[in-house]
């Protein structure tokens, strides 16, 4: 947000043609939901988590490891590795290991360590344990005891010795248990086993262990560098992710063919609106992805809020924070066609309220709380509406300030007088802090927020606030943007390619944040949606994928497949606009400076070589496995990317988006695509 309130402004313009760099360039036939919303019948296979002969870190040294050994955030990286089978005396061992330096007093316990990766336990079940061990054995996974075999009952300690001896063909015997799937998480796993002798001067020791499990398939995202965990895995977790729904702008405006729709006659162009938006080119630089019209007779504007709600479901969003801009007419009316949509298509979506104060519930104090207690109190009953686990309706106005502390304590009290108990979540524009503490003082709250920043500086600065907040008794809603460029208001925020939106992601992650809010699903006017455009592809909501499941597991999802995602203006910030047409040249705001970057991010299954050629001259860096963001100065001409591996190209795509520094009106937008060509079919029904 910038240091001034937006000034919301509904008008659009000429159709800029999708470029399928992310995604089809054409609306794809009818397609169900995607899988992660409706059920289907899946297919189970028989997987491997561990393997016998798997590498294992040991510990043969007789000395205790201590507490907390069996847990998966214990360090073992001191102890020694090797292959199953370990053990010592029989000579099939892969991995030989001591047994001290006396044979008539030898070690009685060795205790091994491994870790393993489940990527959604939802989809796991039928977990089996295999165990070959020489004398007894206890096994754990996750610091849960889930197999005890040849020792005695009670606490163990790394003197009790087994209860039998085993020898002869007991020695080659594998011992079977059933586990839990409860025990897994997503992500990494740890199983810890102690191998215990029977006898001080016993001549042999053996180890090996085998873990499998049934797998249902997981649901298809070749479309996404991650496979997504399944959404009932996303929605259990305490921690939630809504996206700013912002009502002028749904997928259409007027159910019109895209080339001469509202969009692309009013918003998109200079003379739009009777040429309101001259000054600027236009009030928009990109619109939503262009969509066939629906058929007569069907209701376009609930068919498509079903829509957006299926791909917000698609990512794992809990739902939408629905920005409250009127409590009548038209944005009051996509609200109850939004609640409708979210009931029809994914029972589990909610709309988190959030009355809009700079923009609604005008008039004197008596006026505004008579018309939002009404308005609010005629949804509050709603089946999408959120509430807390306690029953309470989550209230989330933005720019809770422009009312007293003594009016909103008013309002909870005629909410609770009509039955509704309700709890706050203000979102602040101004400091948040003071904000929050002057409110407290009078209406106890749930949790805080603030609309955040578009910059690095700014997501740096937001990795203290869910402490502070947590310290005020608080949850804390991180805010997370991709940027923000107004051309209404000729203005514009650094946010350094991508560089802002994944430190938000990182300060919202390793800060501790209760929930995130995505600022915003389609705000087109400041250029911060998430949802597809014509401006950002897929890009921006692919990401959204990846960082969704990672804040929402506390894990950092594998890369399974290898993608690439540019970002780049269409020319340089210095660029000269004709002043006879545009009315002054762009401001820069927040204080970041500008850059002129185009941007290369990888996420790599494997080291590779990341190349960025322009106007004839390849540039190129040896980067790691991993998300890696390779930067080149901005440059005329139309940018290709390749991510090269052993010689061969493993993935590549060319901007759909020309860079030209020669214009007429500025465009601070930054244009993104991909490389991950997929069947979006279920994204566009």
């Amino acid at each position: 947000m910038l240091s001034t309130p937006p000034r919301r402004a509904v008008c659009l313009a000429l159709f800029l043609p999708f470029l399928g760099a992310c995604g089809p360039a054409s609306r794809p036939e009818e397609a169900p939901p995607p899988s992660t919303i409706t059920t289907a019948e899946e297919h189970l296979q028989v997987s491997t988590l561990v393997a016998p002969g798997s590498v294992w870190r040991y510990r043969d040294t007789g000395v205790d490891p201590g507490a907390g050994w069996t847990a998966a955030g214990y360090v073992d990286t001191a102890w020694k590795q090797g292959p199953a089978q370990l053990g010592y005396g029989d000579g099939d061992e892969a991995t030989v290991v001591s047994y001290g330096p006396s044979t008539s007093s030898r070690y009685v316990t060795t205790w091994l360590r491994k870790t393993f990766t489940v990527a959604d336990p939802s989809r796991v079940s039928n977990v089996v344990l295999r165990l070959l061990r020489d004398d007894g054995a206890i096994v754990y996974l996750n610091g849960q005891e889930v197999l005890r075999s040849n020792l005695p009952a009670g606490t163990v300690t790394a003197s009790t010795l087994a209860s039998t001896v085993i020898a002869d063909s007991a020695e080659l015997t594998w011992h079977s248990a059933s586990v839990s799937a409860a025990l897994l998480t997503s992500g990494t796993n740890v199983l810890a086993v102690e191998v215990h002798q029977s006898t001080l001067n016993s001549s042999d020791l053996s180890f090996d262990l085998e873990l499998t499990a049934d797998v249902s398939a997981a649901p298809a995202t070749p479309c996404w560098p991650l496979d997504l965990p399944a959404l009932s895995t996303l929605r259990a977790s305490p921690k939630k992710v809504f996206a700013h729904y912002f009502s002028p702008y749904p997928l259409s405006l007027d159910n019109r063919e895209p080339s001469v729709d509202y969009y692309a006659r009013h918003y998109l162009v200079p003379t739009g609106e009777n040429s309101k938006f001259a000054y600027c080119g236009g009030l928009l630089k990109q619109r939503p992805l262009p969509q066939a019209p629906r058929a007569a007779g069907v209701d376009y504007e609930l068919a498509n809020f079903e829509l957006e709600v299926r791909r917000a479901s698609a990512l794992g969003l809990d739902g939408f924070t629905y920005d409250i801009l009127n409590h009548t007419g038209t944005h009051w009316n996509r609200l109850l066609k939004l609640l409708q949509a979210a009931s029809n298509v994914d029972s589990g979506f909610r709309i988190v309220l959030m009355p809009d104060l700079t923009s609604t519930y005008s008039g004197t104090d008596a006026e505004a709380l008579t018309a939002f207690v009404n308005s609010i109190a005629s949804v509050a009953s709603h089946p999408a509406v959120y509430h807390l686990d306690d029953g309470r309706l989550l209230l989330a106005p933005y720019y809770a300030d422009k009312r007293t502390p003594q009016w909103w304590a008013s309002v909870v009290q005629a909410l609770q007088a009509r039955g509704i108990p309700s709890a706050l979540w203000p979102v602040y524009v101004n400091p948040w802090v003071a904000q929050t503490n002057t409110l407290k003082a009078v209406v106890p709250l749930h949790g805080t927020s603030t609309w955040g920043s578009r910059t690095l500086s700014g997501a740096s600065g937001q990795l203290a606030n869910p402490g502070t907040a947590h310290g005020m008794g608080l949850q804390w809603m991180a805010p997370v943007a991709l940027q923000d460029s107004r051309p209404k208001d000729l203005v514009y925020t650094e946010a350094n390619n991508s560089q802002a939106l994944r430190a938000l992601w990182s300060a919202a992650i390793q800060g501790g944040a209760d929930w995130v809010q995505l600022i915003t699903w389609n705000d087109y006017s400041e250029a911060t949606e998430f949802s597809p455009s014509s401006g950002t592809q897929w890009a921006a909501f692919d990401l959204t994928a990846y960082y969704t499941a990672w804040f929402k597991t506390g894990v950092q999802p594998p890369i399974v497949r290898d993608g690439l995602y540019y970002f780049h203006r269409q020319h340089s910030t210095s660029a000269a606009p004709d002043l006879t047409k545009q009315s002054a040249v762009y401001r820069l705001v927040n204080g970041a400076p500008a850059v002129n970057e185009i941007e290369l991010l990888a996420f790599l299954t494997a080291p590779a070589t990341l190349e960025i050629e322009l106007a004839g001259s390849v540039q190129r860096t040896n980067v790691a496995a991993g998300i890696q963001s390779f930067r080149v100065p901005l440059q005329q001409g139309t940018p290709s990317f390749r991510l090269v591996r052993n010689g061969a190209t493993v993935a590549s795509v060319t901007s759909a988006f020309p860079i030209n520094n020669t214009i007429v009106y500025q465009d601070m937008l930054y244009r993104a695509g991909g490389s991950l060509s997929c069947d979006r079919a279920a994204f566009f029904p």
